[in-house]
């Protein structure tokens, strides 16, 4: 804006009186915005103290007045003076309000993700010190750095978290139709796009669990989880004494304890990315054990038929189980 269209002592003082139009308003703060003082929004380690923030503020809107041709009334100058400090604490309140959308638009925020493959377990450490284990087929959105109120995440498969605790910085994690709000504590997720449910189990802590077509929102505690089902758009939450296992299943390790073939079955072809057809009759047997998951899926399937005395092989790419 050409601030030579109009005379921004005369709208500072009404803005101090309490006179400005509406019009006037608009012509004042964007006159003031034309100083670009990306300083104050992008201030880490340039300034030390709030008050060399202000004082810079101060001497760049007493520069721009004193450019201005001479008002015809000296007593303009205490309106000046008035007006600008007025102005460094409109502005300095407006740039904390606005500090993280202002700077993503200056300054954006890489986007990354981290996918696993089949078979493969990685682990990540985000920029707020939260640690994560990522089980195979996963992918894990996540920003290089967090700014804002909100730590936000969004994950596709399987992982466990052990967030950072910081309260004022909520950790959120999207996951399908599900989100799920903490601040700091650990458990496991189970989102796998092709699944029928999406389950979230607590190890320790607290965490909130909402899904946007449920009316239901759960707080769930150490050795509870949640289990959203897809096609009821049902969320419900239980007691679940053995979450401690999620210790051991984020490496990949699974123990089994009288769990029904079927859903030993389901597990593995989850981490391996594989199909497996069990002959009829094997379904509801069940299975006590220990299962390597980032061994070679051959070794895996001898342990178990040796275990269950029963016999694998492969045919067109499906693993098939027999008595």
């Amino acid at each position: 804006m050409d601030s030579n269209s109009f005379n921004p002592e005369e709208l500072a003082h009404k803005w101090l009186t309490g006179t400005l139009t509406p019009d006037e308003k608009s012509r004042f703060e964007q006159w003031y915005a034309d100083f670009n003082d990306e300083e104050l929004l992008l201030s880490n380690g340039r300034y030390t103290s709030t008050e060399q923030i202000r004082e810079t503020i101060l001497n760049r809107i007493n520069a721009s007045i004193n450019e201005q041709p001479a008002p015809p009334v000296k007593i303009y100058k205490l309106w000046r003076n008035l007006a600008a400090a007025a102005a460094v604490v409109v502005a300095i309140g407006i740039a904390v309000l606005y500090r993280a959308p202002i700077l993503n638009l200056v300054d954006p925020v890489k986007q990354l993700k981290l996918t696993t493959n089949p078979g493969e377990y990685k682990q990540i450490f985000l920029a707020d010190g939260t640690h994560i284990w990522l089980s195979p087929a996963t992918t894990l959105s996540y920003p290089e750095k967090f700014r804002g109120k909100l730590r936000d995440v969004s994950i596709d498969g399987e992982a466990y978290f052990e967030v950072k605790h910081d309260t004022g910085h909520p950790f959120v994690i999207q996951s399908g139709a599900v989100k799920t709000v903490v601040l700091g504590t650990s458990f496991d997720i189970q989102a796998y796009a092709h699944a029928k449910y999406i389950d979230v189990t607590v190890v320790s802590g607290k965490v909130g669990v909402s899904a946007k077509a449920s009316a239901n929102t759960a707080m769930v505690t150490a050795n509870q989880r949640t289990i959203y089902q897809k096609a009821t758009a049902r969320l419900v939450k239980e007691n679940y004494p053995n979450a401690a296992k999620f210790l051991d299943r984020r490496k990949g390790i699974f123990d089994f304890s009288g769990a029904s073939l079927a859903e030993v079955v389901r597990d593995l072809e989850i981490q391996y990315g594989i199909h497996i057809s069990l002959a009829p009759g094997l379904t509801s047997k069940t299975f006590y054990g220990r299962l390597q998951t980032t061994e070679p899926i051959n070794r895996t399937l001898e342990k178990l038929s040796t275990v269950m005395e029963i016999r694998w092989e492969k045919q067109n790419g499906t693993y098939l189980l027999h008595p």
